[in-house]
């Protein structure tokens, strides 16, 4: 018997530096990738093209160009999921490509090492991975991982979030089946937080933050500018402006890898030489030589401000844990390091202070931080990848799923067996086990090609190697493969259970226009499971022939839905759309506009560009209003997290980072998102009852200068003293936001409204119209009725009545279209819509304590929902 063995392995894809590693046959050690020359266990994440042959160098060798020319790719990884592309040696690369040469070299690597475990009868492939990703990521850096993989010719299981991945390997080192940790991972570019508990071996990420551009890379580059400015004060000519001379670029690398060497070696010791004989030229074309001695406070005094700034994501990643589950810092059994940044030993000094003291651990578990992301996936892809064994022929595949490893002495083993030959035919098949023992045993396929086989016996403290027969209806031997299964008897506590650990650590939001007005509203939730769908239902704006639908994840907007429409297509035609989010991130959408069905484009917004100064004044405003509302404690972290962004900003902006200044400004954007949250929000929408207000006053006026044309007396005195009286009512229950004293306002400006609209319609009597004009004003009256009748209950409160008068409006949307060919017919159904509208008014104008709560009238008046800006195209919301 011959065949090849596919074991799942885990990759670490890092800002700075990667690793991969995979389980024995056995489940029972992990295997790390080591350098052949240098023995490290990581790989650098630097990408460099060889002008002379156009070949792709990754890894050190790439890394050791830095400050050459071509100049190597660094820090790829935050670039992810973005529209942009970089030049490597003149040929543009997406990010997705150059991650996914990072990826192929961490597979010919873990290729040598599966290698060595090929026997007479057995040889390995790497064809499948679990790859990790920081936990904040947005869905398209998520997305882009996956593709970054499939080009590197892996089939990416899983993306698995890098905190759970160090949760998962410090459970199955410490054989830890229960547990609620919090994990602190500092890397070269990311920094993220997460709270994980851990119930019988099943893990569960309970709360999120962090930052995608904050690690070890802004530390290098913070100490960088002191070498710098050091040399500068010595009289070297290295007045740099890396963001526009080539020259002084390559110039500030060579001081990034500088300080990088400075920071590994006082991590290490208290003091560190740095000598450098003349690698860096100056801008007078002089040899610059270093001989220069730092102690570990030089290093601290640049890093404090930037390790200091992760404190306050792990506070809101404990906040955010709270709303799920009863959890805080308290019941924190241990912290866990994780990423190469906290080698730093005032990382582990400030997180010892910060929150160990406030959990159940005296220290944060510092244990093989560069590789424990690496080796977490490694300990996932055994259990959830299994084994995947073909015939010596590629005829077929028999994936067998779970660990090779049990505590049991009777066992289950289940897989599933796929036909890859043409001609294969598994219809009414079967299995047969065969044993160490030689004893047999035979199962049936399902159609679906699972078997299984229960109570198999196991031989106690060794591996049993099990034989399996694929036979075809007609008992003929289709194909024969092997697999070993251990006993131990600690295996049952080290190796995690299967289960989904894709979650959208972010909510996804909607933007969609009512009344003119833009809104976001969730989508799908922080920390939904993954994969996910849900359906939305929205109206046409009009005049246009692509209906626009922006994503966002908080603040930032991640991707774009564009739906093409014909551009006869009336205004308020149903658009529906299902959203669909696999477990890798990836967004589909489809759905129908009218009786059209579509299946739209996802696609990533343009980058944004570089704020402007009135941009960042506007914000640091809005900022200010928003932190009024905030309670004490929760004011205190939102200043901490305003002051740092707000810090980083500005260097980004003297620097003329783009992509930083854009990353710092969505920073406070966010912020600014999280802080409104305490802010009591009234509906409708305060621009709302302005225009309401307004639309009283100008109606009173017209008919006090016309009184002489009423039907009817009329005093527009004492309408004008009612019309303050609820304008003063409603500005103070806004300001004290109170919803009903609010809402009760609106209901009685609303009640004058319709009042003066019957005065005026008395005096002036509408002229004999046809039966098309007829059927058009009706519609017309229906949908001002229905906007009138859904401001009264959105200031109710009255979620159950706003959807009733949804319905009503998407009848009133259907009847439009007919109006050309049935004119009769829209005439003969608006008077029932009008009668269900009043009906709903009269519910809603009843004051709490009964009674009427305004003028008996048309309900009607004003304007109805106003269209989107011109220029957006927003679809509105029903």
């Amino acid at each position: 018997m011959t065949q090849v063995v596919s074991k799942a392995v885990g990759i670490d894809l890092g800002t700075t530096n990667s690793a991969v590693g995979v389980m024995d046959p056995g489940d029972t050690e992990i295997i790390i990738h080591r350098d052949e020359v240098s023995r490290a266990r990581t790989t650098p994440s630097c990408v460099w093209r060889d002008p002379a042959t156009g070949e792709l160098v990754v890894g050190r060798k790439a890394l050791n160009r830095i400050g050459g020319r071509p100049e190597p790719i660094r820090s790829i990884k935050r670039l992810m999921g973005s529209a942009t592309t970089v030049d490597v040696s003149g040929q543009p690369m997406t990010p997705e490509e150059v991650s996914a040469a990072i990826l192929a070299e961490l597979k010919r690597q873990i290729e040598q090492n599966v290698a060595e475990l090929a026997t007479a009868d057995t040889s390995w492939l790497v064809d499948r991975a679990i790859v990790t990703v920081p936990a904040y990521f947005d869905l398209p850096m998520i997305d882009a991982t996956r593709k970054a993989g499939e080009m590197a010719g892996l089939e990416v299981l899983d993306l698995l979030h890098e905190p759970t991945a160090a949760a998962c390997y410090h459970c199955w080192r410490t054989k830890t089946r229960d547990g609620t940790f919090l994990v602190y991972d500092l890397g070269g570019g990311t920094f993220d937080v997460s709270v994980v508990r851990a119930t019988a071996g099943v893990y569960e990420v309970l709360g999120i933050s962090g930052n995608n551009r904050l690690g070890g890379d802004d530390i290098d580059t913070a100490f960088a500018r002191r070498l710098q400015d050091m040399l500068v004060e010595m009289g070297w000519a290295l007045d740099l402006n890396p963001a526009d001379d080539p020259g002084d670029r390559l110039r500030f690398n060579q001081l990034m890898l500088l300080a990088e060497g400075v920071k590994k070696g006082l991590s290490a010791s208290s003091d560190f030489p740095l000598r450098d004989n003349g690698r860096i030229i100056d801008k007078l074309g002089n040899h610059v030589t270093i001989d220069a001695g730092f102690d570990r406070t030089d290093l601290e005094a640049v890093a404090r401000p930037l390790i200091e700034r992760t404190i306050p994501y792990c506070h809101e990643a404990l906040e955010r844990t709270k709303l799920k589950e009863k959890v805080d810092l308290a019941d924190i059994d241990q912290v866990i390091l994780a990423g190469g940044s906290t080698h730093m030993p005032l990382v582990r000094e400030i997180v010892t202070a910060e929150l160990c003291a406030g959990a159940r651990c005296d220290e944060p578990v510092y244990e093989q931080v560069d590789t424990v992301v690496a080796l977490g996936a490694a300990v996932r892809a055994a259990v959830t990848g299994g084994l995947d064994v073909y015939d010596s022929d590629r005829r077929v595949r028999v994936s067998f799923r779970g660990a090779s490893a049990t505590g049991a002495t009777r066992t289950h083993i289940g897989g599933t067996v796929h036909a890859l030959a043409p001609g294969v035919d598994l219809r009414d098949g079967r299995v047969r086990l065969i044993t160490p023992d030689g004893d047999e045993d035979e199962a049936d396929l399902h159609p679906s090609g699972a078997f299984a086989f229960t109570g198999v016996p196991l031989e106690p403290g060794v591996e049993s190697q099990f034989g399996f027969e694929v036979l075809d209806a007609d008992d003929d031997v289709i194909a024969t493969v092997g697999r070993p299964v251990t006993h131990s008897d600690d295996a049952e506590i080290r190796l995690p259970r299967p289960s989904s650990l894709a979650i959208s650590t972010k909510p996804v939001l909607l933007e969609v226009s009512r009344g003119g007005k833009t809104y976001r509203k969730v989508l799908v939730p922080e920390l939904e499971e993954l994969p996910t769908s849900v359906e939305y239902a929205f109206s046409h704006p009009g005049d246009t022939e692509a209906v626009i639908f922006p994503l966002y994840q908080r603040s930032k907007k991640i991707q774009v839905i564009t739906v093409p429409v014909p551009p006869t297509t009336p205004r308020g035609t149903p658009i529906r759309f299902d959203l669909h989010v696999d477990k890798h991130s990836f967004i589909t959408v489809r759905g129908s506009v009218g009786e059209h069905e579509f299946e739209a484009a996802v696609e990533l917004p343009p980058e944004r560009e570089m704020p402007t100064r009135d941009e960042v004044t506007r914000l640091d405003r809005r900022l200010d209003d928003v932190a009024a509302f905030l309670p004490a404690g929760d004011r205190q972290n939102f200043e901490i997290k305003r002051r740092m962004a707000r810090q980083a900003l500005e260097e980004a902006l003297r620097a003329r980072d783009r992509a930083g200044a854009v990353h710092e400004f969505e920073q406070l954007e966010e912020l600014e998102v999280e802080a409104a949250k305490f802010r009591t929000v009234l509906e409708p929408p305060k621009e709302e009852f302005d225009q309401l207000v307004g639309d009283c006053v100008d109606l009173n006026s017209h008919l006090q200068r016309n009184a002489g044309e009423l039907k009817q007396p009329y005093d527009a005195q004492e309408m004008s003293r009612s019309i303050e009286a609820q304008r003063d009512q409603g500005e103070n229950a806004h300001r004290a936001g109170d919803q009903r004293a609010y809402g009760e306002a609106i209901r009685q400006l609303l009640g004058y409204q319709d009042h003066m609209v019957a005065v005026y319609r008395r005096a002036h009597p509408q002229p004999q119209k046809t039966d098309t004009e007829r059927a058009v004003d009706a519609l017309e009256l229906c949908r001002r009725s229905a906007a009138k009748v859904r401001q009264l209950a959105e200031a109710a409160g009255r979620a159950d009545l706003c959807a009733q008068v949804d319905e009503i409006t998407q009848k009133i949307n259907e009847l439009s279209q007919r109006v050309g060919h049935d004119a009769r017919g829209v005439l003969e159904r608006t008077p029932g819509l009008l009668q269900r509208l009043s009906q709903l008014n009269n519910v809603l104008r009843q004051k709490p304590g009964g009674g009427s709560g305004g003028t008996t009238g048309d309900p009607v008046g004003g304007d109805g929902p106003g269209r989107p800006p011109a220029g957006g195209k927003v679809a509105e919301e029903w």
